[in-house]
């Protein structure tokens, strides 16, 4: 069985080592020239834990993990309001814990694939024609190539999913929020800290990067749907939006780096009446994507892959392996994305009142107490609760084509 994996990220990775261990041959394709160093912060626990475990990873990681001590909310002059502590983060977690910049996690799943798997930076797709017995695509430099099967593994923005599936807008649903990301020196003494001020509809926190003297930003705000966003226009509108706010907020926005350092994306959630079609299935962000404020994304992406690769080695078909597949991970995709569409009110309010409701449950639930609770909240359940890990034979042969 020879399967294509277009994009390179979390999922795409991820699936890519598994199904190297089930002797199956993958190949990525990702439309950046390389593994990116941008993006933004993710807590990681629960599935993508797990799944790291499994692949031996945990060490790595804990060497990259971010080095913060608290998470804090601040008022306009930066005083100390709610504050929760790793050591708290970490007992709610039963000790499974960590925050990483997502550019770390691709990079130890980076480094984690055999030699042997190809990755094709600088490609994307331009057809896609799946057909009975295989799929036929054509890249971005011309070619074309036949495979069993295509995964698409390429994010919320999904090609895959728009070239066989239909446009985005019939499947995304906006949750009212925009946000954006970048990295900054540490001028501003966040320190060993992720800093929340928040306001009604905006948000505005810096939190430690991996560096020492290195921070990264998150800014966030309520608004009607306003599509992409263009590069050049990303900081203007941030400036905009966040004129006039407290605490550090203007210096954020004044040092600002390049508009092409900056990301930027609506809070979009993907919700399908199915994952697959013929020969062609989607995995992580591609197909549920609960967004950021979830606290899962990357976690589901991992723990979809995973049970993804699983299904295509243990399912008699193809057509089986994908079945099998969404059954057992669309309930926890949907579950996910519903607590973070309940979690979004509460995390930025749109009122006076909601932030004074939010202050006081937040003061209230963030003890030991309610670890229970607030596990649940998060999603901390995993999808590999209940199935053991695999344990593999020295010689792994290809499996026969399906």
């Amino acid at each position: 069985m020879r399967v294509l994996i277009s994009g390179g990220g979390i999922a795409g990775l991820t699936l890519a080592y598994w199904l190297h261990e089930y002797g199956i041959t993958s190949i990525i394709i990702e439309q950046a020239a390389g593994v990116s160093h941008d993006g933004y912060g993710l807590d990681f626990y629960g599935t993508g834990y797990d799944v790291a475990e499994r692949m031996g990873l945990l060490e790595k990681l804990r060497e990259r993990q971010l080095p913060f001590d608290n998470v804090a909310y601040v008022n306009d002059t930066g005083k100390m309001v709610i504050c929760i502590n790793n050591a708290l983060m970490q007992k709610i977690m039963h000790q499974r814990y960590m925050a990483l910049m997502r550019w770390m996690l691709e990079d130890v799943l980076h480094d984690a694939l055999p030699s042997t798997v190809e990755i094709r930076y600088n490609t994307t797709l331009t057809a896609i024609r799946p057909g009975p017995d295989a799929v036929e695509v054509t890249f971005s430099d011309g070619t074309s190539d036949t495979f069993d099967l295509l995964i698409g593994a390429d994010g919320v923005h999904s090609n895959t999913r728009r070239l066989v599936f239909g446009e985005d807008v019939l499947f995304e649903r906006y949750l009212g929020y925009y946000f954006a990301s970048y990295q900054l020196t540490d001028h501003y003494g966040i320190g060993h800290a992720w800093k929340n001020y928040v306001q009604p509809g905006r948000l505005a926190s810096a939190y430690c990067s991996s560096q020492e003297d290195q921070i990264a930003t998150f800014l966030m705000y309520k608004t009607p749907d306003e599509g992409r966003i263009p590069r050049e226009q990303r900081l203007p509108r941030l400036r905009k939006v966040f004129a006039g706010m407290g605490w550090v907020t203007q210096q954020l926005l004044d040092d600002a780096p390049d508009p092409d350092a900056i990301f930027m994306d609506a809070m979009t959630q993907i919700h399908m009446p199915s994952w697959h079609q013929g020969r062609v299935a989607l995995v992580g962000d591609a197909c549920g994507c609960p967004t950021s404020l979830s606290g899962q994304g990357a976690s589901m992406a991992m723990g979809g892959a995973y049970m993804l690769a699983e299904a295509l080695h243990t399912a008699p078909d193809y057509a089986s392996a994908f079945r099998q597949y969404e059954q057992r991970v669309r309930p926890y995709i949907e579950q996910r994305q519903e607590n973070a569409r309940k979690f979004a009110k509460n995390y930025l309010p749109g009122s006076p009142l909601g932030l004074v409701v939010q202050q006081i449950g937040l003061k209230f639930l963030l003890r030991e107490a309610f670890s229970g609770l607030l596990r649940q909240q998060f999603g901390a359940e995993s999808l590999l609760a209940d199935r053991p890990a695999h344990v593999f034979e020295p010689t792994r042969l290809p499996l026969p084509h399906r």
